[in-house]
């Protein structure tokens, strides 16, 4: 009898042991939040280019909820949405979090200051983020100080907290850069920590030697966890589209209704210029572009633009744009473009405005900052 015990004992444990999932559980504390808001996680796809919703808690309790997922080991978006409100896959307004292996985490703030709720527990108890978190936590605060006075100052028209506004938000942007340092010495002493291939995501200086090294000194856990993925993926974008290599091609409709293909205009060079209507220095390199334009096309160059839009909130601010700088050649907007063909991530764009000129052979010959690469196209055809 006393066997047959500690056999069915033994099967109840398996059985506990089996119904326990490995999980992350989020537990808010966040003030404003009402009942019936909701809390969306989203994840992003292996290449990087939309935010899918993967998990949802509904408060239930003024200031409260609980999210149970079981991802892990990547950055997820958080996103509160009040009673009817839809859902953004791309919305401004929320944080971005990382979430290592599986934790209890706590998240706390205000929901009128949604974008600085501040997490705890998990990967942000790690020893080496305890000077990351203080140093990002002074930023943040600064940076939200600084835009509640921008938002005053449309109301008011006050020159003088706008200029308060804008030194502070250069205050906090220098405090950022501060916290880069810490994060690089974080990649090297936790090779076994996702969060590490995360941080080397973004911080890719153009030299993709040293950044595929630093990535493979990384465990191989984290190169095969999600995060490692977005890395991995990501150096074979700019391999496969480094100068020397042949262009990827792509096929997208245009503003005017055109269906474009690279491929097409083999017997032409083509000067590619991704960029943003979003994007203050995009539109700084736009009257250098088209005054470059104008002279090849008076000089009878075969040769011929392509604007590719990215990261587009709305086509109409991304029309205004094209009117506003009178950019008279042709133009795409990846966010356009379906699941799993954006041109942007296939050229391993990490930032715009980029250009890239390529050959009438389909080779990618310079790509480099648009201020950097017009000197280049100049001499090349002796303008």
């Amino acid at each position: 009898m006393r066997k047959f015990f500690i056999y069915l004992t033994f099967i109840s444990l398996i059985m506990s042991s089996c119904n326990h999932e490995k999980q992350n559980v989020i537990n808010g504390k966040v003030e404003g939040l009402k009942v019936g808001d909701k809390i969306i996680l989203s994840v992003e796809d292996p290449d990087g280019s939309l935010w899918i919703a993967t998990d949802s808690a509904v408060v239930t309790k003024d200031g409260e909820f609980t999210l149970k997922t079981k991802t892990h080991d990547c950055l997820v978006q958080l996103t509160c949405l009040k009673t009817n409100e839809k859902f953004k896959p791309e919305d401004t307004q929320s944080p971005k979090r990382f979430l290592e292996s599986y934790a209890n985490l706590n998240v706390s703030g205000n929901v009128n200051d949604w974008r600085y709720i501040k997490m705890t527990g998990g990967l942000y108890s790690h020893p080496d983020m305890a000077e990351i978190n203080r140093i990002t936590d002074s930023a943040q605060n600064i940076q939200s100080e600084a835009l509640k006075m921008l938002a005053k100052f449309r109301e008011t028209n006050d020159t003088v907290q706008y200029k308060t506004a804008r030194d502070l938000i250069g205050k906090s942007n220098s405090i950022f850069e501060d916290i880069h340092s810490l994060e690089s010495v974080f990649v090297k002493n936790n090779p076994d920590v996702a969060y590490s291939a995360s941080l080397l995501r973004f911080d890719y200086d153009n030299n993709i030697d040293d950044y595929e090294k630093a990535f493979y000194a990384l465990s191989e856990r984290v190169q095969n966890s999600p995060a490692g993925i977005l890395v991995k993926n990501f150096i074979t974008g700019v391999r496969t589209s480094e100068v020397g290599a042949q262009a990827p091609d792509f096929t997208l409709k245009a503003l005017d209704g055109q269906e474009i293909t690279l491929s097409n205009y083999r017997d032409k060079y083509v000067l590619i210029d991704f960029w943003g209507s979003w994007c203050r220095p995009c539109r700084q390199s736009s009257p250098l572009l088209v005054e470059l334009y104008s002279n090849l096309k008076k000089h009878n160059v075969n040769i011929e633009f392509i604007g590719i839009a990215c990261n587009e909130q709305s086509d109409e601010m991304w029309i205004k744009a094209i009117e506003d700088d009178k950019l008279a050649w042709i133009h795409l907007n990846d966010s356009h473009s379906g699941k799993d063909k954006s041109i942007q991530k296939r050229y391993a764009i990490n930032g715009v405005p980029t250009s890239i000129l390529v050959s009438p052979e389909g080779k990618i010959l310079y790509r480099e900052h648009p201020v950097n690469l017009i000197p280049k196209i100049k001499e090349m055809f002796e303008l």
